[in-house]
């Protein structure tokens, strides 16, 4: 390998590695990477010339020279991440930092036709002007990452198949109509998975519980994509053989029992926040639904776990309520799993709505720092 090749590459990992991080030395970097400090120090300033990283501080003393603290520069460069459900968008932006600047979320049900896609690079572009990216700060924004809900092809850049948007075999440029930006496409529950997966190297599933129910798998470092990129439709993994009808047209799929729709489709102008605020009042008819959820997920878990035998998130809109509701839960999970002592391995998520556009964005930065200079 070159040896130029070899100084980006170091760069970029030591880039990573600082973000990741947030604070952190010189000396830390050295030994979690395993360079030497002459190659730490060399790529380290060039980054401060670069204006993506600098010294936010000193550590205290420890008898010799004070360390100095090292972190991503705020505001220097941002990234945004799209995600397109049947019924919104929502859209968030970054900086390199990975801090959160703006969310937003709009009504805009799909459609296919050309009058969607102009639309939606309009609306993309506004929000763009709102954070003021304008002029001669446009260039300041790296890319766009777009999360869609379905299998994509990224070979030959097609969303072969998305049941929740009624839809395949769409060219993926359509999305990104009008867009002056680099984009990058990618399944919104996978994009999800890589906001919530803190340790990429660690076998896990991720649990998608929104408005449809979707999963991805971590293995050996990165998201299984299947032979026909089909892994991770846990939602589409038969729950109850004949029974409700999934919007995929099967019977008894683990999305008609557990989606976050169940819990509220079925009262007038009610969102899932309002059914939780029910859930708080202890409403009756709230608990009983709640209960007959847990009962269904706690197996759809039980089984991945035995499945897989790997720490399982329950992410998504449902997942960022189940908290105040883990002891119970895991009470549940108890009566399917005599395998497992506990039930340390499931952990929950953080997000809620904005967790696939957050991880569109990552993407797009992690692209950038990947081909640094």
């Amino acid at each position: 390998m070159k040896p130029s090749i070899i100084k980006q590459k170091n760069r970029s990992k030591i880039a990573m590695y600082i973000i990741n991080s947030s604070c952190v030395s010189r000396q830390e970097i050295a030994n979690s990477l395993g360079f030497s400090m002459p190659t730490v120090f060399q790529n380290v300033n060039e980054l401060i010339d670069s204006g993506l990283v600098y010294e936010k501080g000193e550590y205290g003393s420890t008898g010799g020279r004070k360390a100095k603290i090292l972190s991503i520069k705020e505001g220097v460069k941002y990234t945004m991440g799209v995600e397109i459900t049947p019924h919104h968008i929502r859209m968030v932006l970054l900086d390199l930092s990975r801090k959160l600047l703006d969310f937003e979320q709009k009504r805009f049900v799909y459609e296919n036709n050309s009058s969607y896609y102009l639309e939606l690079s309009k609306i993309i572009d506004i929000f763009i002007k709102k954070n003021g990216l304008i002029d001669n700060r446009l260039q300041d924004l790296i890319g766009i990452g777009i999360a869609l809900p379905g299998i994509i092809d990224q070979s030959r850049q097609i969303l072969l198949k998305s049941h929740a948007l009624g839809v395949e075999n769409i060219p993926l440029w359509q999305f990104s109509y009008n867009l002056k930006h680099k984009v990058v496409f990618g399944n919104d529950a996978n994009f999800a998975a890589h906001t919530e997966v803190i340790d990429k190297n660690k076998n896990t599933i991720y649990l998608s519980l929104n408005d449809t129910v979707g999963g991805a798998i971590y293995q050996n470092g990165d998201i299984y994509l299947g032979d026909t990129f089909k892994s991770g439709e846990i939602g589409h993994m038969i729950l109850v053989p004949g029974g409700k009808k999934c919007y995929c047209g099967k019977h008894g799929c683990f999305d008609a029992y557990c989606s976050a729709k169940v819990l509220h489709k079925n009262k007038e102008d009610m969102s899932l926040h309002s059914f939780f605020k029910n859930l708080e009042n202890n409403d009756f008819q709230s608990i009983q639904e709640w209960d007959t959820y847990l009962d269904y997920l706690a197996i759809i878990v039980s089984n991945l776990r035995m499945a897989f035998d790997c720490d399982i998130i329950l992410g998504g809109h449902v997942g960022g309520y189940m908290e105040d509701y883990f002891h119970k839960f895991s009470n549940k999970i108890q009566k399917y799993n005599n395998f497992d002592i506990d039930v340390s391995y499931i952990k929950l998520g953080k997000y809620k709505q904005e967790c696939a556009a957050i991880g569109a964005a990552r993407i797009i930065a992690e692209n950038f720092i990947e081909n640094l200079i």
